[in-house]
């Protein structure tokens, strides 16, 4: 700390001059000087104070990069599971429409079988109507 000088000598040659005894006004300087010494010592500089709010500013810097860290962390660890769930989504998608390829395949295999017979059944209508037609007549 910064030291203050105190002049006891001429503070209490003043006090003696204002009429105070002389044993009186030499305690009177010394306390006062006491005083002034022990509040120097807990007195609070500009320097002490940069000290201390860099100390902090730096103890705070460091809870921030801390912090952030962590919540990276765990937003990649969300994209991962999002990117797994979304991966086994479209698997599941992808099988379903290969279900729906194959049963489509085997819906357009029956119609085009029911569409022959259907043809068939027309054609021997066809051929066999006019014969009982005939034979009716």
């Amino acid at each position: 700390m910064a030291a203050v000088a105190f002049d006891t000598l001429k503070v209490a040659r003043r006090l003696i001059a204002a009429g105070m005894p002389a044993k009186q006004a030499e305690a009177q300087a010394e306390v006062m000087a006491e005083a002034f010494v022990f509040n120097m010592d807990t007195l609070v500089t500009q320097d002490y104070l940069d000290a201390r709010f860099g100390e902090q500013e730096a103890r705070i810097d460091a809870r921030f990069v801390e912090q952030d860290a962590r919540i990276d962390a765990r937003f990649s660890e969300q994209d991962a599971r999002f990117e797994k769930r979304f991966t086994q989504i479209d698997l599941q998608f992808i099988e379903q429409g290969s279900r729906i390829d194959v049963l489509t395949s085997n819906m357009n295999g029956k119609f085009r079988l029911v569409f022959w017979m259907l043809s068939a059944l027309i054609a021997a209508n066809a051929a066999v109507l006019p014969m009982v037609y005939k034979l009716a007549s």
